[in-house]
């Protein structure tokens, strides 16, 4: 049997998270609210929010056009962990790091969708 080795920043994860600082959305069956999506990988990401997700719910989680489920694995601080039930596709995953990279042209991309509603 093989065994995935983890390395280096990794600890003990098996996949890479990526620094995205992204405004997001969290939902549970109780309350939705807006949170700050601090880093994410293709299995889970992390969240700044103001009010704290229980250990073990699972909640709803909005990246951009991104939705999906997640359990919560840890919370600490105003911050919590989530673990995606599925993973994100490769395309999604390269988007949200496109938009981090290219904030403005994304932003204009943004008003300029919204914009073209009222033409």
């Amino acid at each position: 049997m093989i065994r995935s080795k983890t390395f280096g920043k990794l600890g003990k994860r098996a996949v890479p998270r990526f620094d995205i600082a992204i405004e997001g959305g969290l939902a549970t069956t109780g309350y939705s609210e807006k949170c700050r999506v601090e880093n994410v990988s293709r299995t889970g990401c992390r969240l700044h929010l103001d009010r704290e997700p229980r250990l073990g719910t699972t909640v709803m989680i909005r990246i951009e056009r991104i939705e999906t489920l997640g359990d919560v694995t840890w919370v600490r601080n105003g911050r919590c962990g989530v673990t995606f039930a599925d993973p994100l596709k490769p395309r999604e995953l390269e988007r949200l790091l496109w938009i981090v990279k290219h904030t403005e042209k994304h932003e204009n991309n943004v008003v300029n969708s919204a914009t073209a509603m009222w033409r």
